[in-house]
């Protein structure tokens, strides 16, 4: 990833956006974290070429990183336990690569940032995201948010996104498949969800999707954050005794 990234621009107009508000945070988290891990490696670079004291801390990164350990001070997300350096590097580019288009469309304005598909998984906080949606269709439509419900829908690539709706990419279907507009039991481990369309619709508009299994959306494998949960039209039984469950990020 790039050395620096660019801090987000208040306005008067999209402080008031929850969206804005949520990926300003986003960007702040992920600017912090590069400018730590970019300053810890070329402090090891400049302790390994004798041009720089070893300090604790200092030998304490490179124990870590011997062992394939994630450095502690980096540890400023939740990542499944015991994962080491190599995927967590992988997984955390990625994020930054994310943070960057986030702040490219925050430059265009309101409009493309609702409109950015965004890697749920590669969010430091999952949980927030979806709240922010609620809240700035609420507050775009004058609802209540208790009167708005989620519903989802499942493409093959990016759809047209109307003001009640967002584009999520990267959730992993366990144990389950996506076909035809509905889910399916099948022996597979994992399947991709390759676009999900989420929308916040009033109570009274949803309509009836008829037979539905209700899949709980884990952060990762360990399946112990709860981040949401789903409602998907089907005609199938035993998916919670399959274990069926989405996945935000495949990182082990």
């Amino acid at each position: 990833p790039q050395d620096e990234i660019p801090v987000l621009k208040r306005t008067v107009e999209n402080i008031k956006d929850p969206l804005y508000r949520f990926f300003e945070r986003e960007v702040t988290i992920g600017r912090n974290l590069l400018k730590t891990v970019l300053t810890d490696l070329r402090d090891i670079a400049q302790v390994c070429e004798l041009k720089k004291k070893q300090t604790n801390y200092i030998r304490s990164l490179l124990s870590d990183l011997q062992k394939g350990i994630v450095p502690k001070s980096w540890l400023r997300y939740t990542v499944p336990n015991g994962v080491t350096i190599n995927p967590w590097i992988i997984d955390f580019s990625e994020r930054i690569r994310q943070i960057l288009r986030v702040v490219e469309a925050a430059q265009k304005g309101a409009t493309a940032l609702r409109e950015l598909t965004v890697w749920l998984g590669g969010l430091f906080s999952q949980e927030a995201y979806v709240t922010a949606t609620r809240q700035s269709v609420a507050q775009c439509k004058g609802y209540s948010l208790e009167e708005l419900k989620l519903q989802v829908s499942v493409h093959e690539g990016p759809v047209e996104l109307d003001n009640n709706s967002f584009g999520i990419s990267g959730l992993k279907l366990m144990g389950a498949r996506h076909e035809a507009g509905k889910l399916r039991i099948t022996e597979d481990i994992m399947s991709d969800l390759v676009y999900t369309r989420i929308s916040w619709i009033r109570h009274t508009d949803v309509k009836d999707m008829g037979k539905k299994i209700t899949l709980p959306v884990y952060l990762n494998n360990m399946r112990t954050i709860l981040v949401e949960t789903l409602d998907f039209p089907t005609d199938e039984d035993k998916f919670y005794e399959r274990g069926v469950a989405i996945l935000c990020t495949a990182l082990t």
